[in-house]
């Protein structure tokens, strides 16, 4: 009997050993958060830009994990790129290994350096500045793992002649000169500005490259201003710019030219070291950059004061970002945890079959995260409308935002004009 009960005892122990061992039916252990991945520029030639990406990124991180896809939060997982080609390999390779279900990031000749590396994880990917003609037409795009939330240089480019068709040809003005490095990122930049002018019957009377490590200028710009331009094109790196710019300033030559330059350099802190005396470029310094402010919103409307809302929540009444770059950056982040919701699954693979049917018509046109994950969960289908752009993505993972021409007015970069996509398109059809 003694020897009953004990057994008795040992089988019941036994059973409770094996309950507590097995899962609760319908308490399994929640997912953790959802990883997605941030090629950075925290160091390199756009980091001047990228404390405006941070401020957009504490904002829209917020918005989102306040009800977030799945309902599991967003952790976003960083790596600089540091501004060169191995540094976005490095970082392309890195986010793939954490798995992230989908990346935002990277610069121009970094991005097409890492295609591969990109393609080899199926990570889908996200650039809100990288705007290199070579990401215009790519394999990974037609395949679901490219999206450029932001104009290609193409199109941004064509600001230049635009601009000049506007407003500088009527002055009367029809001859400019184009000095760049030989440096992929500047030639580019340089070959698109030089069609972008001939577009608009600029004759293009001087040309001269120069190398990536030049320090003395005087001769260059001297030659340039001997052919008489209107207008200078200048693309390099900041840190060459502010030593030719300061030799230009120096010298006897004209100070009554109009300078044009790259994307890059439209941006507070870097103007600030372009700068050789208060007032050197007031009027006569402008660059292309995505459209902000009044001049977005008339294109975009609701998205565009969704967000700011957002921003001014975050950071203050008044705020605004610092940037078109972060706008987009804004969409991007919100396009791929829509992408994730719609799937129904964090994976990379599911997240990437689901962002062109998230962003794009058909759909019910939704203009903020909040209500369109709401239509989601009722099953329908959205077309997100973005920020900075419709968000329309093309077979090559394109969009087509309106672009602001900005100009140097008091020390400062103003947005004085934006071309809304249909005038950029009929200009490039041309």
């Amino acid at each position: 009997m003694k020897k009953h009960r004990l057994l008795t005892i040992f089988g019941v122990f036994c059973l409770i050993l094996t309950l507590v061992a097995l899962p609760v039916a319908g308490c399994a252990k929640p997912a953790g958060p959802i990883k997605v991945g941030i090629a950075a520029a925290q160091t390199g030639f756009a980091a001047p830009y990228w404390p405006g990406c941070q401020g957009i990124l504490d904002v829209v991180i917020e918005v989102i994990n306040e009800d977030p896809p799945l309902g599991r939060a967003i952790e976003l997982v960083y790596d600089d790129a540091e501004g060169s080609i191995e540094g976005n390999i490095k970082v392309a390779n890195y986010l793939g290994g954490q798995g992230v279900a989908y990346a935002v990031g990277y610069d121009s000749e970094g991005l097409w350096a890492a295609l591969d590396v990109i393609e080899r994880f199926g990570t889908p990917t996200f650039t809100h500045w990288a705007g290199t003609p070579k990401l215009d037409k790519t394999e990974t795009g037609k395949r679901g793992l490219f999206y450029r939330t932001t104009s290609g240089d193409t199109m941004m480019y064509a600001m230049y002649g635009l601009y000049w068709k506007t407003e500088l040809t009527p002055k009367g003005f029809t001859k400019a000169a184009i000095l760049n490095d030989i440096g992929e990122a500047s030639r580019g930049s340089a070959q698109v500005a030089t069609w972008s002018f001939e577009q608009a019957g600029v004759g293009i009377v001087h040309t001269k490259e120069f190398a990536e490590d030049e320090t003395t200028f005087s001769r260059i710009l001297a030659d340039a201003f001997a052919a008489k331009p209107d207008a200078i094109f200048f693309a390099g790196s900041p840190e060459q710019g502010t030593t030719a710019f300061k030799q230009w300033w120096d010298s006897a030559l004209s100070k009554d030219i109009i300078w044009f330059v790259s994307d890059e350099y439209a941006t507070a802190g870097i103007l600030e070291a372009l700068t050789p005396v208060p007032g050197a470029f007031d009027n006569k310094m402008l660059g292309p950059n995505p459209a902000t402010g009044e001049g977005l919103r008339e294109f975009v409307g609701t998205s565009y004061d969704v967000m700011l809302a957002a921003f001014q929540k975050k950071h203050g009444a008044g705020t605004e970002p610092e940037h078109g770059f972060a706008i987009n950056l804004w969409d991007a982040i919100i396009i791929g945890a829509l992408a994730i919701e719609a799937a129904g699954d964090a994976s990379p693979e599911a997240v990437a079959q689901q962002i062109r049917n998230v962003s794009s018509p058909p759909g019910v046109k939704v203009y903020s995260y909040a209500e369109a994950i709401k239509a989601l969960r009722e099953g329908k289908d959205i077309d997100f409308e973005g920020a900075g752009s419709l968000c329309n993505f093309d077979v090559w993972g394109n969009v087509y935002p309106p672009t602001g021409m900005y100009m140097v007015i008091k020390g400062n970069w103003e947005q004085i004009k934006v071309y809304s996509p249909e005038e950029i398109q009929d200009f490039l059809a041309r």
